[in-house]
């Protein structure tokens, strides 16, 4: 197994010394590095991070190219105040010893700080979608030393927790007014869409344990009845998938018509068992996606995190239904997802201990299987993957916890991950990793040292 390593916010504390930290990295096993934000002075400190020197003015890290915009008809960015020409070099002199090191370079959010796109919902808008994909070959063509890019989204919400209405996230704020025109075009019906979503959430507010525990076990069909047998439901579920996917080819399609060099590139989902809620069918995906970056986030609390985001469901259905059973919010989650937690029953402080060996037997053996099946190679499924002291706001997963999946993903038929992200690579995960993907880390006579800094 190999890994990727992501910098995330903190390009200075990596640039600053990236020979030591390059030639670590690759002992113990990258293969690769995801540069991005491409964004100086960004690295943002936790309450219980130390707070460490100022690394400067926020600013992207070159200038835009009008070329690059003219050429796709759309609106330049406009140029940093701040150009700070010692940063640029460095960063370049990175990516390129990255490259001498034989480790694969690519750049997340390459179409970050795109100039002004349509009016417009962002999905279905042609301009919007051609500045993305002007920022993203600008990028590409300023740092021709990067082998491919990195997207984290888009996505619809998958959250249903009354907490998360203001977020993006949150699954029943996905149809506003703006996205009617995009549902048409599809050949969905809006309004019909959007009373399913009002009658979804109605339901789930209404929950019949006798239907439950006769449908929730049902396959399709039953889960089917158990919802409603609301056809227009699953109207909206497929126009989830049907839009993203429309999104993420355009992407790709504008980058090669305009991009003199074949690049790869891949989006991140959620965990195989969310994915298609958010609105992406791995399958598909993988049609034109050089390759996809599952989230194997399985944290507790936090956000994007497997039983957080269980729990979450669990807790707001059995506020939402008063008498209903911790058991029956289970079933709907199971009917839904195809998820169940070993050991989690019928009291909501069961999740505390969910991270048993069984879980990570069973629940990321399952979500690894299920994300490799939709590739012909399993090179192509590079999950994120998240653990520590803090992952993600979530709660520590040990060097334990990282061994036992790492284990059971490996097992599985995982090649492949991305570490995120080395700000907070504590000591523990890194002899665990440089164990299993390279040499083994030893301190005592090594001349560096993850930083475990706890950063956002």
């Amino acid at each position: 197994m190999k890994l990727w390593m992501d910098i995330q916010r903190d390009l200075e504390g990596v640039m600053y010394d990236h020979e030591r930290i390059l030639d670590a990295w690759r002992e113990g096993g990258v293969d690769g590095v995801v540069f991005g934000p491409l964004v100086f002075g960004q690295q943002k400190l936790t309450q219980n991070a130390q707070a460490l020197p100022s690394e400067g003015p926020v600013a992207p890290t070159y200038d835009p190219n009008p070329a690059v915009y003219a050429r796709l008809g759309v609106e330049a960015p406009a140029p940093p105040e701040h150009k700070l020409p010692e940063k640029r070099a460095l960063l370049e002199q990175t990516m390129s010893a990255t490259k001498d090191r034989g480790m694969q370079v690519y750049i997340m959010y390459a179409d970050g700080g795109a100039g002004p796109g349509g009016p417009g919902y962002y999905l279905h808008d042609p301009q919007t979608l051609a500045s993305r994909v002007a920022r993203m070959v600008d990028t590409l063509e300023h740092y021709p030393m990067a082998d491919g890019v990195v997207m984290d989204g888009p996505e619809w919400g998958y959250e249903m927790a009354p907490h998360h209405m203001d977020h993006r996230s949150y699954f029943f704020n996905d149809l506003p007014e703006s996205v009617a025109p995009m549902a048409k075009d599809l050949g969905y019906d809006y309004a019909a869409m959007v009373a399913a979503k009002d009658r979804l959430l109605a339901l789930f507010h209404d929950l019949d344990p006798k239907r439950i525990r006769s449908n929730a076990r049902g396959g399709l069909v039953g889960a089917h009845r158990m919802l409603g047998a609301d056809g227009d439901l699953m109207a909206w579920l497929s126009f989830r998938v049907d839009s993203l996917t429309r999104y993420f080819r355009g992407v790709r399609e504008g980058v090669a018509a305009h991009l003199d060099r074949p690049v790869r590139m891949g989006c991140g989902p959620r965990s195989a068992a969310f994915a298609p809620l958010c609105g992406y069918d791995f399958v598909d995906l993988a049609e034109f996606m050089d390759f996809l970056l599952p989230k194997h986030y399985f944290f507790h609390r936090g956000f994007d995190g497997f039983v957080g985001t269980v729990y979450r469901y669990a807790q707001t259905l059995t506020e939402w239904n008063p008498g209903l059973a911790v058991a029956d919010a289970l079933e709907v989650v199971q009917a839904l997802f195809g998820i169940s937690l070993p050991g989690v029953g019928d009291d909501m402080l069961d999740f505390e201990s969910a991270l048993s060996p069984e879980f990570f037997e069973q629940v990321v053996t399952q979500e690894t299987r299920r994300a490799i099946a939709a590739v012909d190679d399993p090179e192509r499924i590079v999950p994120w993957l998240d653990t520590g002291r803090f992952p993600h706001d979530g709660d520590p997963m040990s060097a334990r916890d990282l061994k036992m999946l790492l284990d059971a993903a490996d097992a599985a038929g995982l090649r492949r991950f991305n570490y995120h992200h080395q700000g907070n690579l504590s000591a523990g995960e890194w002899i665990v990793i440089s164990d299993k993907c390279g040499t083994r880390w030893d301190p005592r006579n090594s001349g560096w040292a993850p930083p475990d800094q706890l950063v956002l």
